[in-house]
């Protein structure tokens, strides 16, 4: 592409602003068990189908009567009543209780019809032979009693539509009886990685190989954001070929991410790619380091972002780039990169004349760096961070003790 590295480098919120006006949330919907639904955002709201709890029901192990029967209980001068049943969790009794009289009653068991109240048994003097029980002081009306729909009452909203569904989530629709739900759909993201240099793990690395790491460390990522990654076969640097490929597959997913191909090169493809796509170039070259020569274009209305082929490079873009994607496109099911100012621990010595982003381990406060290893096409040292650091253009250096903006990206 002549004169291509001459190409105007835009800000990286620019970049961001520019993605994500090409970007409309998924709105297909999909119906799943409450155990596959953890992380999905909830497309319909959700209304008790019953009063929960379905009975007045004992939150302790104890005694139930009629509070009328305790009035005048003191430590001197102890009342006595009958006990005439027992009630058990998932059991009920339909007992008609008389004055002076008492069921004994388990933790969660409905509370018998007259009974306005429940002591723990820890509190009594219980005769189990003479069926009797002693009590030593009043109870009020409704004392340690559990009341019908307490919790949720019929028809009432118990979760709205558009919230994120967690485990407690969960919970609760179980104890409702609900076993499914309808969510909206998180997006397909296929990621095709490009080079004729690129060899499989498992396959004979042959001389002037390498092995395709790209690949693996973004289809884990998604699969850790919990998002359905779709692994593409790695292809050579062929534009007609590739372009043939995506304009295939772009069918059938919502995001495409390509590595590799985004340069100067004369095997940097990407150019070529979109132009025999037909795809709108949307920008090619952010003001960052490294990742400076990120290519993103849309297509259809899907976005493509072909990052750099340098592996730290390439997580560099996913996180600044693709993660604002990711979360606009699944109603924010997938949450964007946290930040947090943080006290250097160690020091980074290059002179930082654009905007870069280096990699370290974000702990309480502080930021541990590497002090090698730096490269973007490093890869070992990515083992054991959890963040990035922001560095402003023109800083000298970093030294320990200096405090810096930090992108959490774990």
């Amino acid at each position: 592409m002549k004169g291509a590295d001459s190409v105007e480098q835009i800000d990286l919120e620019n970049a961001i602003e520019i993605l994500l006006e090409k970007i409309q949330p998924l709105k297909n919907i999909e119906e799943k068990n409450i155990l596959d639904s953890l992380g999905f955002i909830l497309a319909e709201n959700i209304l008790s189908p019953l009063n929960n709890p379905p009975f007045n029901r004992s939150p302790l192990d104890g005694f139930t009567f009629n509070s009328a029967d305790s009035h005048g209980a003191s430590k001197d001068t102890p009342i006595t009543l009958k006990v005439i049943s027992e009630v058990y969790a998932g059991d009920y009794s339909e007992e008609e209780i008389h004055p002076k009289e008492a069921f004994r009653i388990m933790t969660g068991a409905p509370i018998p019809n007259g009974c306005d109240c429940v002591i723990m048994q820890e509190e009594v003097l219980y005769d189990d032979c003479a069926k009797t029980l002693k009590i030593y002081r009043e109870l009020k009306p409704f004392e340690n009693f559990c009341f019908l729909g307490e919790d949720l009452k019929e028809g009432e909203v118990v979760i709205e539509k558009g919230e994120l569904i967690t485990y407690n989530h969960i919970g609760v629709l179980a104890s409702l009886g609900i076993n499914s739900i309808k969510v909206f759909k998180k997006p397909k993201v296929g990621v095709l990685s490009l080079g004729s240099e690129l060899t499989m793990p498992g396959e004979p690395l042959e001389r002037g190989k390498i092995y395709n790491s790209n690949l693996f460390t973004l289809i884990s990522k998604l699969k850790y954001l919990r998002l359905d990654g779709i692994m593409f076969p790695p292809m050579n640097d062929d534009p007609i070929l590739v372009s043939n490929f995506i304009s295939k597959e772009l069918k059938n997913i919502d995001f495409l991410i390509t590595t590799g191909g985004v340069s100067v090169g004369k095997k940097d493809i990407m150019h070529d790619v979109i132009k025999e796509l037909g795809a709108n170039r949307l920008f090619w070259k952010i003001n960052i380091q490294p990742g400076t020569p990120v290519l993103a274009s849309e297509k259809d209305g899907k976005v493509i972002l072909s990052l750099s082929g340098n592996p730290f490079a390439s997580l560099v873009n996913f996180e600044l780039l693709g993660r604002p994607i990711l979360s606009k496109l699944s109603f924010n099911s997938i949450k964007k990169t946290n930040s947090a100012i943080a006290t250097v621990r160690g020091e980074f010595s290059k002179k930082s004349s654009k905007r870069r982003f280096i990699r370290g381990y974000f702990n309480n406060g502080e930021i541990f760096l590497n002090n090698q290893k730096h490269s973007s096409g490093t890869i070992s040292s990515l083992i054991g961070k959890n963040a990035i650091v922001d560095i402003a253009p023109n800083t000298p250096c970093l030294k320990n003790g200096d405090r810096v903006q930090v992108i959490l990206i774990d």
